[in-house]
């Protein structure tokens, strides 16, 4: 199928294929007067106006801003797993029993959440799962979000979440032994998930116990995230680095040394200012990360049991508005950085040629005018693989 997209007020894309780190976040193209031609689902040349012949379906833009599609690379399958990180409070794990209620109703409302991040411009999720029952709830809630993803035109990608289950040592310990021994291989071998990611921190595992999970969520093809929950942040970041992580969420600052090792090794920090906003805590120091060199991306944390700040404008907004990133920073968070994040910049996040056709048609004329207002959802169209998926 071909598409031609015309009458573009502006195009707009991070470049590159990797994270934008440091600096080069708030780069951003800006191209006036540009039609973008799709192909079997990826974008196979942007020219200028006029320049591709009217073929296929077109779709008009009707001056409007075009970005990437947007990503959101952290939310939960159940309410969200951590509060109080930045005071050190304890862990709200927030995880999810697959057999609490009826799953009907929770894979309608998983549904209708993603079919709501594809209105407001979002291409790709992912979907957290973990819980701190058993490996049989794991395992079905990693099975439930592939089958509801599959049913919308939203990319998903899925990560088994390993959270304690309580405080006593055997009760961890044998929680370590079912993730290792039971709920990663069943994971890999069903191909249900693409990341292992570890509560570290207080009321989480220690680094020695996310280190060991995570090696062997590594092992078994599962690429490693750690989601810091309060405590010594240097000590998850050197973890994260050590590991060559693809992120470390919830991150609200670290010391230089740990810095640097996270600037080094390429993990991308997922901020989270609606996690912030919504519990009362200091918001990352965002400012800090970008000017020592760390990629930075922004996700939600929204839960689709119905918990937290939804809306990835939302957390664009806050970005702007208390973690001191500029309007360029905060889209390059929430396209390519994200996709780093999900270890998908070569495939979506920035707008070129070869890259999947993943696009949010804005109702605004200038990207600047999203600056304008807080928690606006400006999107018009979201375009996904090429094909129309949301538009008034």
């Amino acid at each position: 199928m071909i598409t031609l997209i015309t009458n573009i007020s502006q195009l707009i894309t991070p470049e590159g294929r990797g994270a934008s780190f440091g600096a080069r976040m708030g780069d951003l193209r800006v191209r006036d007067g540009v039609e973008v031609l799709i192909s079997d689902g990826r974008i196979e040349s942007i020219g200028p106006a006029g320049s591709h012949p009217s073929v296929g379906e077109v779709v008009d833009a009707e001056g409007c801003v075009v970005l990437p599609g947007l990503v959101d690379p952290h939310r939960h399958f159940g309410a969200p797993c951590v509060s109080g990180i930045g005071s050190g409070s304890s862990v709200e794990t927030g995880t999810h029993s697959a057999k609490q209620g009826e799953s009907g109703a929770d894979e309608r409302r998983l549904l209708r959440g993603l079919r709501r991040a594809l209105a407001e411009g979002t291409s790709t999720v992912e979907i957290k799962c973990g819980s701190d029952q058993t490996v049989e709830d794991e395992v079905e809630l990693l099975a439930r979000a592939r089958r509801i993803g599959r049913a919308t035109s939203l990319r998903v990608s899925s990560t088994l979440l390993g959270t304690p289950r309580g405080t006593e040592r055997w009760r961890r310990d044998d929680g370590i032994s079912a993730l290792i021994g039971e709920a990663i291989p069943a994971a890999r071998r069903r191909r249900l998930a693409r990341f292992c990611d570890v509560v570290c921190g207080d009321g989480g595992y220690a680094p020695s116990e996310a280190d060991a999970i995570l090696r062997a969520g590594r092992g078994a093809g599962l690429s490693p995230k750690v989601h810091v929950a309060g405590g010594d942040f240097d000590a998850a970041a050197l973890l994260a680095a050590r590991l060559d992580a693809a992120s470390i969420d919830h991150l609200p600052d670290c010391g230089r040394r740990a810095a640097g090792a996270l600037r080094k090794s390429g993990v991308v920090c997922v901020l989270l200012p609606g996690t912030a906003f919504l519990y009362g805590e200091p918001y990352p120091n965002a400012r800090g990360m970008i000017e020592a060199g760390m990629a930075v991306a922004l996700g939600t944390d929204y839960g689709f049991e119905g918990h937290g700040v939804e809306s990835v404008w939302m957390s664009l907004a806050m970005a702007l508005e208390k973690l001191d990133m500029s309007l360029e920073e905060a889209i390059t968070a929430v396209t390519l950085n994200a996709a780093a994040a999900l270890e998908i910049a070569d495939e979506t996040g920035s707008l070129e040629p070869g890259k999947a056709a993943d696009l949010a048609i804005l109702d605004v004329e200038d990207h600047r005018e999203i600056a304008g207002s807080v928690g606006c959802d400006p999107v018009r169209m979201t375009i996904v693989g090429g094909r129309r998926v949301s538009s008034p």
